[in-house]
């Protein structure tokens, strides 16, 4: 090869690069970027159920997770080697497919257009007894709330749906799922032998069906029968929601108020008033937290569940201050300092999100009534982790709570 034909090849190279590098991961800061692979993080249940993770062939299936929306095909275990199926919805974060009539019991893999296969689900799927689909009779919900409108994990109120069904036969066996905004089933719940015409009561926990904590975001319950075809909603349940919306005026939108929706938040603001800002981390002498300034007396809350690590005084500084180890948030500390009386929380006592905890003051070294909130990391509050600025979540939850 001569030079110039070695020129030329390195040069069309260069243009195939450009041309085709955003399809092959190649960015402008050179390297090659691998395109994360497809990971299941649950498989569950759509239709065809007996269980969240029993279905029969010709069911639908959900697997969740995250870089699924280039799936191609579902594998599962079946009864000569694996055997597959087109999934008919994709995105990043689940792909629906319909279970094969000869798929057997067993762990789910997906496979990439580029023909990858995922590591296998950790949850198996089992394959039941074959289910006739439509065939429950026609479940209308003639009555339905859910309460409390937003709720907090580990809150002290859990989302509930309470709710009346008609139709199908004089007791129905019902699968309630808890779905994300993106229309993800995070967890269900199945009840049988539910009578109609009676008033019902479910809650949720705010976990997903692999037991983990949801993020923050709005949900709905949605009420199935068995066999998973969704219940029609009554006439007279969409008008009286239509009202509902009108005299609260919730929205600009002319949508009506859903009752079946409800928003859900990890933390909740400590304070239940008017409140300003103060210094924050730093200030010139060390300031390790942030300050909120409120009238004395003031109602706070705990900004998350956990368990209390310290209750105690501090003449010279803190004041009444208390320190909870917080639940679920890789055993972070919060601290609330300057409270107007001791907390009647004991040291080893649990507390739920948004729990009372105490009254705002101007105990200890503090020159104006105001709460002074810490964040520590793990493992907590000066047993090895660090105080971190709580600046930026502080205002976080303040815009939703």
């Amino acid at each position: 090869m001569t030079s110039r034909t070695k020129v030329f090849s390195f040069a069309a190279f260069a243009i195939f690069l450009i041309c085709a590098g955003p399809a092959f991961g190649i960015t402008s800061g050179g390297g090659l970027v691998v395109p994360k692979g497809a990971e299941i993080d649950d498989v569950v249940c759509l239709s065809g159920c007996s269980g969240i993770r029993t279905s029969s062939p010709g069911g639908k299936i959900q697997v969740s997770g995250s870089g699924l929306s280039l799936v191609a095909y579902v594998s599962f275990a079946g009864k000569s080697g694996r055997t597959k199926a087109k999934p008919h919805f994709a995105a990043d974060n689940r792909v629906e497919a319909i279970v094969p009539d000869d798929a057997k019991s067993g762990r789910i893999r997906v496979i990439s257009s580029s023909g990858s296969p995922s590591d296998s689900s950790k949850e198996k799927l089992v394959i039941g007894k074959p289910i006739k689909l439509g065939r429950t009779g026609a479940i209308r919900v003639t009555d339905a709330e859910t309460s409390p409108s937003r709720a907090y994990q580990y809150g002290k109120k859990r989302p509930t749906l309470n709710y009346v069904i008609n139709g199908g036969k004089d007791s129905n066996d019902l699968r309630i799922d808890i779905t994300s905004g993106s229309g993800e089933v995070v967890a269900s719940k199945f009840r049988k032998d539910i009578p109609s015409g009676a008033g019902q009561s479910i809650r949720w926990n705010g976990r997903n069906s692999a037991g983990k904590a949801v993020p923050n975001g709005k949900y709905r319950f949605v009420i199935r029968s068995a066999d998973g075809t969704e219940a029609k909603v009554s006439k007279s349940l969409k008008r009286a929601s239509r009202k509902k919306k009108a005299s609260k005026k919730r929205s600009r939108k002319k949508r009506a108020a859903n009752p079946f929706e409800f928003k859900i938040y990890g933390y909740i603001f400590p304070m239940r008033g008017s409140h300003t800002y103060g210094d924050g981390l730093g200030a010139g002498r060390g300031h390790q937290g942030q300050d909120v300034l409120a009238k004395c007396g003031l109602k706070m809350v705990a900004a998350r569940a956990g368990v209390v690590y310290k209750n105690d005084y501090q003449a010279g500084g803190a004041g009444n201050y208390l320190v909870i180890k917080t639940k679920g948030a890789g055993g972070k500390s919060h601290v609330y300092m300057h409270m107007l009386r001791r907390s009647p929380l004991k040291e080893g006592a649990r507390v739920k999100t948004g729990q009372t905890i105490g009254k705002v003051g101007t105990t200890g070294h503090s020159t104006a009534c105001h709460l002074h909130f810490e964040v520590w990391s793990g493992p907590g509050w000066y047993q090895g982790g660090t105080f971190i600025d709580p600046t930026t979540p502080l205002k976080r939850w303040d815009k939703y709570s």
